[in-house]
């Protein structure tokens, strides 16, 4: 007796699924697609590719006005899984309109479940898991309805909603209205730190971290010596400009210093700068200069000890935060640091030896182990008392943080005294969670 074969299963349209960009998750229980819509992780609206993202507030709406349709929400989002589960509305806000129309008449069948929805070559692309076939009838109505959304994206603009022209751009096919195309050039003249500066966001793709100049300083940098920081709104005058690649490349602690070392070099308009960075633990500031312009022996030398003085002032202030610090050693490097700053840097490496030390372990062989426990324990402990040398400014700019919980660890029932499983939860669930957030 031959085995049974599977019900084969029917994609009303097929294609292959690529995006470079797709969110990453790297915590140990990946949360749905509702979990992540819920804690903020998609819906952004702003990539360095344009307003292909669906905003959260519109994805909410879709998923909850068609449960059935978009089921696979709560599916978990693990890598062999449909895009859907794990990429949610791969389209422009500007398309929520013809998708809602296009859900609603998609939901008349129960058994269709939507496994990805994009935009392709320019329009609107929809992708089925259906198991069992639908009828004839339901697919040529399904096939309709997909065709008229699919020809009401080629005539409305993906990015505001809008009627669009669908025409080739840098080399891609969109949909866009004049102005939003217009913005779109303007946004591809800017190289991706400026793009991210202009839409608030930090100037790091992966998320502003503790040494990071914030937007607002940034900006303020830019526009307040335009002719001094010309790369950064221009072409390169030279194709290894680190400014013009990177931008201001410090922690915002040293925005005042930087503020007022531009003041004074921008006494020389033939002066620009090429680069901004920390180096050795001191502030760094390379600039070039128009060799057309006379030279005033004067002030070039005037400028070279601002420099100078710039860098010894840079040793004396902490790189985070701007207050008073000290050379501190941490790792492999040396960094400015006043003490709760470098305490929080502290607390951030002790995570990072807990990941390193619990990595590829199980509970079984972690219980096991109690030279690994130990390591881990004494980690907590370093990070309890970290934790508790933070002032209450510092500790409210950082409220997703338990702080009571950290003290306690170096307490007299702290880490030393923790049966193994609540060390191996501290390790698997609240360490990684706690260097997130310090970063």
């Amino acid at each position: 007796m031959s085995a049974k074969r599977a019900p084969k299963t029917k994609k009303l349209r097929t294609a292959s699924f690529s995006n470079p960009n797709a969110f990453k998750l790297d915590i140990p229980t990946p949360p749905t697609l509702r979990e992540c819509l819920a804690q903020g992780l998609f819906g952004s609206g702003i990539s360095p590719n344009g307003d292909r993202e669906m905003t959260i507030e519109h994805s909410k709406q879709l998923i909850e006005r068609y449960p059935s349709l978009y089921r696979l929400a709560d599916a978990s989002p693990v890598p062999s899984s449909p895009p859907f589960a794990r990429e949610g509305f791969a389209c422009g806000d500007g398309w929520f309109g013809l998708v809602d129309r296009l859900s609603a008449k998609l939901s008349a069948d129960p058994n269709l479940v939507v496994g990805q929805i994009k935009e392709k070559l320019g329009l609107l692309r929809v992708y089925f898991e259906l198991s069992p076939l639908p009828s004839s009838e339901i697919e040529e109505a399904t096939d309709a309805a997909l065709a008229e959304a699919v020809a009401e994206s080629q005539i409305t603009c993906e990015r505001c909603g809008k009627p669009g022209k669908h025409a080739q751009r840098g080399g891609y096919w969109s949909v866009e209205c004049g102005a939003c195309a217009a913005e779109e050039a303007r946004r591809k003249s800017l190289r991706p730190w400026m793009w991210r500066l202009l839409a608030g966001l930090p100037a790091a793709s992966g998320g502003r971290s503790r040494l990071d100049l914030t937007p607002e300083h940034a900006l303020a940098l830019l526009e307040g010596y335009p002719a001094l920081y010309r790369e950064a709104w221009a072409a390169p005058t030279s194709p290894v400009s680190r400014f013009a690649a990177g931008g201001f490349e410090i922690g915002d602690g040293w925005f005042r210093i930087v503020d007022r070392i531009s003041a004074r070099l921008a006494k020389d308009p033939a002066l620009h700068v090429v680069q901004v960075k920390e180096k050795y633990v001191r502030l760094k500031v390379h600039c070039e200069r128009d060799p057309s312009v006379p030279r005033d022996p004067s002030l070039d030398a005037e400028l070279k000890a601002a420099l100078d003085e710039t860098g010894d002032e840079s040793e004396r202030t902490c790189e985070v935060c701007g207050e008073p610090g000290t050379i501190k050693e941490r790792g492999r490097y040396f960094r400015v640091r006043c003490e709760p700053c470098d305490q929080i840097d502290e607390i951030s490496a002790a995570c990072g030896r807990i990941g390193k030390l619990v990595e590829g372990l199980g509970l079984a062989a972690f219980t096991a182990n109690e030279i690994i426990q130990d390591a881990v324990r004494l980690a907590m402990v370093s990070i309890g008392h970290a934790a508790a040398g933070q002032p209450p400014a510092l500790r409210a700019k950082l409220p997703g943080i338990d702080w009571e919980r950290l003290d306690r660890l170096s307490g007299i029932t702290g880490a030393m005294h923790m049966a193994a499983n609540e060390i191996w939860k501290f390790a698997q669930e609240e360490a990684p969670g706690l260097e997130r957030e310090l970063r």
